[in-house]
């Protein structure tokens, strides 16, 4: 039963990278940029007052710091799960991000990847057991043994 836990949540960590990974290459080549978003946001009803005045204060500020963050983040969290490569840090960053696209009112796919991203934190344990990291501790566990064979 474990291992098909570990199975499970290695494939649904998998396919949530890819999720990731695709909306990261795609704001890459289409060079994405967070104009006029702040200014949604501050005049939607639905986000919050203390989210407009971050969005107006702080974003809008740091712009072109953002216009970067946001796509390689995408495209790092998506390699990340993708790997399984600092797994924990990139569930974690996920959800950040998917919190912070559901409070600028941005429903899209967001709740459903939250949703996924908040399963596997839950369940991180079972999360990397189909990753490159296992693979590599494998391989040089693998190599110490053959080598004091000789």
């Amino acid at each position: 039963m474990i291992k098909l836990f570990k199975y499970l949540f290695s494939l649904i960590r998998i396919g949530l990278g890819v999720s990731w990974l695709q909306q990261g290459v795609f704001k890459l080549q289409a060079h994405f940029t967070m104009s006029g978003l702040s200014e949604a946001v501050a005049n939607n009803n639905v986000t919050p007052d203390w989210f407009k005045f971050f969005m107006v204060h702080f974003v809008e500020r740091n712009m072109s710091l953002f216009n970067l963050l946001i796509p390689w983040g995408e495209t790092l969290v998506g390699l990340g799960l993708i790997l399984g490569i600092l797994t924990l840090p990139a569930i974690l960053c996920a959800i950040f991000m998917n919190l912070n696209y559901w409070l600028s009112n941005m429903i899209y796919i967001y709740p459903v990847q939250l949703s996924i991203a908040v399963i596997l934190l839950l369940g991180n344990k079972y999360t990397s057991y189909f990753s490159v990291t296992r693979l590599y501790f494998y391989l040089v566990n693998k190599n110490k043994v053959h080598n004091s064979i000789k």
